[in-house]
């Protein structure tokens, strides 16, 4: 500063505390109305003062004396209502206050058309003028109207000051966005608490309107008028949109029984609004990200998980469409589509809306939707994003399956998601998943009969088995045989060779005996290890368990005689039975 304003400076503020040391100490001395007429004539003169030097070109001096004579009107309002000159009883504070700033406001208005190269007049009438308004409003009119006042305000100031000079323009534009993010910030605020509490619908949605109006008003605002200092507006713009787009969100769910509905369809609106549209909006995005934010905390914290399983369903379609329009690479849309689905039948499940049966189900029918579509698929990003999360899927769905303890819903489950894996095979280089979908078909066929109690259990085991051989000699024809024909044929052979134990039970026997006859002369025919054993061990099983029937009904003589009889026969043919069972193991080993 130079030494001029330094000295200009100081003076200013020890007469400014020279006044208010007067009101202070010569309240006994003086009446009141002789203080604050005292004061009155002073700042007059200083004002007055400052208009005939700002005349003969001192500028310094004339823009002093204005801030002494505001400074010094200000103090004698003040002083007349602290002193008792105008009694509590006549005006109440806030309206006092009010008048006082709107006098002290007029005055620098009238002065500075006066005097307009004083500055001071300007940028006073700037910034008191934003106090009468809020004050004489306070007590008299509810808070949407409150706030609308002040955007009126605010609009007003914006463009009476983007008319001046450069530091009126500033002044303004400052003054301007600290009123106006109050109202913003204060409205938000009350519709926030109104969450929490019993308020009334009506003042909240009408705050929510005067909230949305007010984005509207700085939105237009920015976008008409220049401000005096570099601002990026699409950060005011966005920040306009959020308020409003937070205001909107937090009254939705005040509404009775369709609030957080509506609040989940109009983030919904919104994300499918600004994934559809061909130009990117900074703003839209903005709105989307705020209410989708909001919505899911109300919903979090209110427990409503029927709510939040919608949500996740919604995340998800919004996933698959941000892939169709580009937005989303696929790996990452497959991923978060899935894990969102899952996420939703989950809550809905745990909430009780679907019973354990349907929960299970549906998470199948996801894993398997996964599958399916992994299946015309080369990329190996793409395909790992499809089939991991359709493993999780399963996993969940056959968990749920367990907590019900139905064998059938694991069956349902099991076989919904082999169906896709057997398509999913049919490529050379996915051959794996043949088996892995001739397995999981076992085990669902298993736990049907389980779940009916069944004692014909063809019906359950041949149907698989015949799958897992057609899988076998179309995938695996040039493996051992143990791979290809094994996995089938015991499963078609060994659970009806388990249970054919009873002399009663003569027609499952006859089959499987049969069955097993044509086996081992299949593998005998083509040199096939699996079949030729497989087929021997039922034989050797119904043969075993015949005789242990039987047994007991033989002489006791007979069983000795014939055990004898062996023994004789092989010590006496020793060394060419033993040759001959060499051969039969050489024989055997050499089946593929």
């Amino acid at each position: 500063m130079s030494p001029q304003a330094t000295l200009l400076s100081l003076g200013v503020l020890l007469l400014l505390a020279a006044g208010v040391t007067f009101l202070a100490v010569t309240w006994d001395s003086l009446s009141v109305p002789v203080q604050a007429s005292i004061i009155a004539t002073l700042a007059a003169l200083a004002l007055a003062g400052s208009v005939l030097i700002a005349r003969r070109k001192l500028t310094g001096t004339a823009e002093a004396l204005a801030i002494l004579g505001s400074g010094l009107l200000t103090v004698d309002l003040y002083g007349a209502r602290a002193l008792g000159l105008i009694s509590p009883d006549t005006m109440d504070g806030l309206t006092y206050f009010g008048l006082a700033a709107a006098i002290v406001a007029a005055t620098n208005l009238l002065l500075s058309r006066i005097a307009p190269s004083v500055i001071t007049y300007g940028v006073a009438v700037v910034i008191i003028g934003q106090l009468p308004l809020p004050f004489l409003l306070a007590d008299r009119v509810a808070l949407a109207p409150f706030l609308l006042g002040l955007l009126i305000q605010v609009a007003i100031t914006l463009y009476w000051t983007s008319k001046s000079t450069k530091l009126i323009r500033i002044t303004g534009a400052l003054c301007s966005a600290v009123v106006f993010w109050g109202l913003m910030i204060t409205g938000c605020g009350r519709i926030l608490i109104s969450l929490d509490s019993a308020a009334a619908l009506s003042p909240v949605i009408a705050t929510t309107a005067v909230i949305c109006l007010s984005a509207a008003v700085g939105i237009l605002l920015l976008r008409t008028i220049a401000l005096p200092f570099s601002f990026p507006p699409a950060l005011g713009e966005s920040a306009c949109t959020a308020a409003a787009a937070f205001a909107l969100a937090t009254c939705l769910p005040q509404i009775p029984t369709t609030g957080r509905w509506l609040d989940t369809a109009l983030a919904t609106v919104l994300a499918l609004a600004a994934l559809l549209m061909l130009k990117r909006t900074t703003m839209l995005w903005t709105a989307t990200t705020v209410v989708a934010l909001v919505n899911f905390v109300v919903c979090a914290a209110a427990d409503d998980l029927v709510q939040l399983g919608l949500i996740s369903a919604t995340v998800a379609a919004l996933a698959l469409v941000a892939a169709w329009r580009k937005r989303l690479n696929p790996p990452t849309a497959a991923i978060t589509a899935s894990i969102a689905a899952q996420l939703a039948i989950v809550l809905t499940t745990y909430d009780g809306l679907f019973t354990l049966w349907t929960g299970a189900i549906l998470l199948s029918v996801v894993g398997a939707t996964s599958i399916s579509t992994a299946c015309p698929v080369s990329n190996g990003d793409l395909e790992r994003a499809l089939l991991i999360p359709a493993t999780f899927a399963t996993a969940i769905a056959e968990s749920i399956a367990l907590i019900d303890t139905r064998p059938t819903i694991t069956g349902i489950v099991l076989t919904i998601t082999a169906a896709p894996l057997v398509a999913y095979g049919m490529r050379p280089t996915r051959r794996p998943a043949l088996l892995l979908a001739g397995l999981l078909l076992s085990l669902a066929n298993t736990a049907f009969a389980l779940g009916t109690t069944a004692t014909t259990l063809e019906w359950f085991t041949l149907p698989p088995a015949a799958v897992i051989l057609a899988i076998g000699i179309y995938a695996y024809r040039t493996q051992p045989s143990w791979i290809y024909l094994g996995p089938g044929l015991l499963l078609a052979l060994a659970p009806s060779a388990l249970v054919a134990n009873s002399n009663y039970d003569y027609l499952r026997t006859t089959f499987v005996v049969a069955a097993a006859v044509a086996v081992i002369l299949i593998g005998t025919r083509y040199s096939l290890q699996a079949p030729f054993i497989i087929g021997a061990t039922v034989l050797l099983k119904i043969a075993l368990w015949q005789f242990l029937e039987v047994a007991p009904l033989i002489p006791r003589w007979i069983t000795l005689a014939t055990a004898g009889l062996i023994l004789l026969t092989v010590g006496a043919t020793y060394e060419r039975h033993l040759k001959t069972a060499k051969q039969a193991a050489h024989w055997l080993t050499s089946l593929r």
